[in-house]
């Protein structure tokens, strides 16, 4: 058992049952389903699936074996920017808060994202900042043609902060939202439904949770308001999908697939 993964989804499913003001006796984690609760007097086992947007920007999927180029491409550069960050600091350098935009054509290879991360500290360490100053590095102003910082970083803000509890380094993401669609719930739902029987030896009740995180850009989607709900069929209990930040639930009715 994946223990950050599953300690991830256990937050959201949290988060969801605090939502639905659902305050369960006893929560027990498990693999099939990921997770038996208490509730009324009852055992009600819980899939929890997220929901992810493909690198295509008009496709969705539930979390895979392998992450997404989207996903993966978060991950590496939360690494690279927690590694620079690291790299700064471990200098004995003043207290600064950074935001750094990634170019498209930053790589995902591990080996590279340290040097990447190595530039940035230098970078960062090299604006001299004095007390209060606000400095902007640009990829496009910089005059020397090869450094390789340009390559992959476009943009690095950096402010003076007085404490380190201030110092904090993010990566500056783009906004794409995509759309909700029928379609992206019917392929979870049907592709989850093939362990139905699975679940239910462990809980007569089965619900499926489906999960978008909209703190992430792989799962920021939107739910139009004439969302066809009616049209999501589903043999579970019941069937949810759950925005996590937008505070957003959507529970579709038990009934027969559709072919």
């Amino acid at each position: 058992m994946d223990s950050a993964k599953k300690k991830h989804e256990r937050f959201l499913l949290d988060r969801f049952l605090e939502h639905q003001g659902i305050t369960p006796t006893r929560i027990v984690p498990g693999e099939s389903p990921d997770f038996l609760i208490d509730i009324e007097g009852r055992t009600v086992g819980i899939e929890v699936t997220e929901l992810f947007i493909r690198s295509d920007k008009s496709e969705a999927h539930p979390q895979p074996e392998e992450e997404p180029l989207l996903q993966a491409a978060e991950s590496i550069t939360n690494l690279i920017v927690s590694k620079a960050r690291e790299i700064y600091f471990d200098a004995g350098n003043a207290p600064v808060l950074s935001t750094i935009w990634f170019s498209d054509r930053i790589t995902l290879d591990k080996k590279k994202g340290d040097q990447i991360a190595e530039l940035i500290a230098h970078q960062i360490q090299s604006m001299s900042l004095k007390n209060s100053q606000a400095v902007a590095w640009r990829s496009s102003e910089d005059e020397n043609e090869e450094r390789s910082l340009s390559e992959s970083v476009a943009i690095i803000r950096t402010y003076k902060v007085p404490d380190l509890r201030f110092a904090r380094w993010t990566v500056a993401r783009p906004g794409l939202v995509a759309t909700l669609t029928r379609k992206h719930l019917q392929e979870v739902i049907d592709k989850k439904a093939e362990k139905i029987n699975a679940y239910k030896k462990r809980a007569e009740e089965i619900w499926l949770l489906i999960v978008a995180d909209r703190t992430r850009p792989s799962q920021k989607f939107s739910v139009m308001p004439d969302f066809p709900i009616d049209s999501v069929s589903s043999t579970f209990t019941k069937t949810f999908y759950y925005s996590y930040a937008a505070e957003e639930v959507i529970e579709f009715r038990r009934n027969e697939m559709k072919p």
